[in-house]
């Protein structure tokens, strides 16, 4: 049951419990310390008394006391005991008449005399309780007679009973006091896990914009807060730019779908020849084409995305894929012109091979749908020391980006004039960007110097371990 109570409840409770155990054991310790040291300032106190009355015995045949001071009144209010004793236990003078008597002081009384030592007792007289010392009285070596000297215990069980009061008195007041300011301290320190949980419950409702406020402490919870709004704030760019991927998606998707339904009712309104419907059907395997292409780079991206196509990566030679790309797209692009210069013949990095092929293709695509086929293209590879990377520079000679769009020039669907008179999909650059950084690389547009044109862009790739 104590489960379900709230933390700062349980922390309350814990402290409470806590703080009463080492409480007692203290307040335990304390009183037998405190009693044990009592019992012995007494005892040292009656060893003295019984050596001071000692010196007032007379030794004759037969004993005698000659005690007359009484300071304090002690003997004469019964808070003091002197009395003097044979050997047999009869009582021979008693300077204490105001205190009761006990058979057990006999006894006593023969015990020191047959020992010949100092005995110590505790008994009651009338319903009081003493300590006492039994001290043999010698006569030639003989013990003669033996003195009793005592005092009542109240000297020890008074400040003891007051000691128990003070003690039952502040350990549960210190107690509660711990446990209740143990209840405070956890609300107060809680109190910004409150304001994160209800922050999240809105946050689980939909409301992304919603931030943790009102935390500005350097401790673990405010670290705490600024993690957390750190992660809703990647959060909602992710479902912002999902949602704008998708809006994208539909759109470019559904104007290929339309074209070809729009194809097919036109063609189908009436009886037409065989060249019309040949065209027709041309006309719709193009739209089909770029249906596929489109369904292609979004299924390439949604791969990019899933941590287990890292498993497939292998050591690949960013020279030799370079190159071998090159060659792929000379063939295709014969007027174009492309230069690869490496200052080192093998870097190597970690990756997929397909996947960094189609980000440098995609790259001389580009170059090419926005100068031309007679572009000439410069490619620069690169070993950089600190970090270990490895750099990879494509530069074309066209006109350049405009300051516009290399803003926006590696979002989805974006795409120049070039890329919408030529019916590309605004995924090209997108896509490369994706493939780099799920390579744990970087990528960017290297902005125009001085007179200089052309577009350039800069990869680099952590160098294999």
């Amino acid at each position: 049951m104590v489960r379900r109570w709230p933390i700062r409840a349980r922390i309350a409770l814990a402290i409470f419990g806590l703080s009463t155990g080492l409480l007692l054991v203290m307040a335990f310790s304390v009183y037998v310390a405190f009693e044990h040291e009592l019992r012995e300032n007494l005892d040292d106190t009656l060893r003295l008394r019984a050596a001071s009355n000692l010196q007032l015995v007379d030794l004759r045949a037969t004993p005698t006391l000659t005690i007359t001071a009484d300071p304090g009144q002690e003997r004469s209010e019964g808070e003091a005991v002197v009395r003097l004793y044979d050997a047999s236990g009869q009582l021979l003078f008693d300077a204490s008449p105001a205190a009761g008597t006990s058979l057990a002081e006999v006894t006593i009384v023969k015990d020191a005399a047959s020992g010949g030592t100092d005995v110590y007792r505790t008994i009651t007289f009338d319903h009081e309780t003493y300590r006492i010392i039994a001290s043999p009285v010698r006569v030639d070596d003989v013990v003669a007679g033996v003195l009793i000297t005592g005092v009542e215990e109240a000297q020890v069980a008074d400040p003891l009973a007051i000691l128990r009061l003070m003690l039952a008195i502040v350990v549960p007041l210190t107690s509660i006091a711990m446990g209740l300011g143990g209840f405070w301290i956890s609300r107060r320190a809680l109190k910004p896990v409150a304001t994160i949980t209800a922050t999240a419950q809105r946050i689980s409702l939909g409301d992304l914009r919603s931030r943790i406020e009102g935390i500005s402490s350097r401790d673990e919870v405010g670290e705490l807060a600024d993690t957390f709004n750190a992660m809703i704030g990647r959060l909602a760019e992710t479902v912002d730019r999902e949602r704008r991927f998708t809006a994208d998606a539909s759109h470019e998707l559904r104007t290929p779908l339309a074209a070809i339904e729009t194809s097919i009712d036109v063609t189908l309104s009436h009886e037409r020849e065989n060249a019309e419907y040949r065209h027709t059907l041309e006309a719709v395997r193009g739209q089909a084409h770029r249906l596929a292409s489109l369904t292609r780079q979004l299924l390439l991206l949604s791969r990019l995305d899933s941590e287990h196509a890292r498993d497939e990566f292998e050591l690949i030679d960013i020279t030799g894929l370079v190159d071998a790309v090159v060659a792929s797209f000379l063939d295709t692009n014969p007027d174009a012109h492309v230069s690869v210069e490496s200052a080192v013949p093998t870097i190597e990095v970690c990756g997929d091979v397909q996947l960094l092929a189609r980000a440098f293709q995609n790259i001389l695509e580009n170059a090419t749908l926005h100068v031309g086929p007679a572009v000439r293209i410069t490619i620069v590879i690169t070993r950089l020391a600190n970090p270990a990377r490895a750099a990879v520079s494509i530069s074309d000679d066209g006109p350049g980006i405009s300051g516009e769009l290399a803003k926006e020039v590696f979002q989805r669907f974006r795409r120049g004039n070039a890329s919408r008179s030529d019916g590309g999909s605004g995924l090209g650059l997108a896509i490369v960007e994706g493939i780099i950084l799920f390579h744990g690389g970087t990528l960017r547009l290297v902005p125009s110097e001085g007179d200089s044109r052309g577009a350039q862009f800069e990869m680099k790739l952590p160098l294999a371990t």
